[in-house]
């Protein structure tokens, strides 16, 4: 980093395409139709993870058109480029079962970011987005400490990997979404989520995924997790405007949200 020789790993055409396709403008549809249509891989992924969401219909989606008219173009949009981005965050070499735990806990926190937002009624799509590229720092930086492990001869134990992951993901995670020139309004969040007050005109956003990353950290049963009680009167539910009372709805949502992990990553 200090000579600026940090590998960063492209983001995958199919991605940056999606994102830079829109999802304000229903006349993009047949836009992202087309786009995701370019892959048939993903495409048939695409299709499965959306014929087994929570809110599918009665009939089997058969094609992107019906997972549009269904689903939402948002919806679609996040499908795609999570499932673009989800092979290369998942290729450590040597590191699979790590890699995994990390982007398990950044789609997780994504989910939580959409539920959240849906609560509140708001708009979803940059939610989600900003909860599955919060973290994407330490997802980065594995890869690259490995690396740099191998080319010095070293074996590093988990723990070695771990403290290396806290001192460098933040910075690394900078690094990445600034590279892969995504919306302004990531790059804040992904900055300031855990420091939301700093966040300016972006502060909700910045919250939402503050409290989705702690929403996955108890779904996950992370060892930092809080307690559903402390949950409940954490300062950035309150700072969303949820009450204890309006906030315990969100916990029904914790089956569902596992359930999707799992058609995402199977178990």
């Amino acid at each position: 980093m200090a000579r600026n020789e940090l590998a960063i790993p492209s983001l995958p055409e199919v991605a940056v395409r999606v994102v830079a396709s829109g999802t304000k403008n229903s006349g993009n549809a047949h836009l992202l139709a087309d786009i995701i249509q370019a892959d048939a891989a993903l495409t048939q992924y695409v299709l499965r993870i959306a014929s087994s969401a929570a809110k599918r219909p009665a009939l089997p989606i058969t094609s992107l058109q019906h997972a549009i008219a269904w689903l939402g173009l948002d919806d679609v949009a996040n499908i795609a480029f999570t499932l673009a981005l989800q092979g290369k965050m998942l290729h450590v070499e040597g590191q699979h079962r790590k890699a995994r735990r990390l982007w398990r806990h950044s789609l997780a926190s994504a989910l939580w970011a959409r539920q959240l937002a849906h609560l509140l009624h708001r708009e979803t799509g940059l939610c989600y987005l900003c909860g599955l590229l919060h973290n994407i720092g330490r997802a980065v930086t594995l890869g690259a400490v490995h690396n740099a492990a191998q080319r010095a001869g070293l074996e590093l134990a988990g723990s070695d990997y771990d403290g290396l992951i806290e001192i460098f993901s933040h910075d690394v995670g900078q690094r990445v979404i600034s590279a892969w020139a995504l919306p302004p309004p990531v790059l804040v969040v992904v900055a300031q989520w855990d420091n939301y007050a700093a966040a300016g005109a972006l502060q909700w956003e910045s919250n939402v995924v503050n409290v989705a990353h702690k929403m996955a950290d108890f779904t996950l049963h992370e060892p930092c997790m809080l307690t559903r009680d402390l949950l409940l009167i954490d300062r950035g539910i309150r700072d969303l405007g949820l009450s204890v009372q309006h906030a315990e709805p969100l916990f029904d949502s914790t089956d569902a949200i596992n359930a999707e992990l799992d058609r995402y990553l199977s178990p």
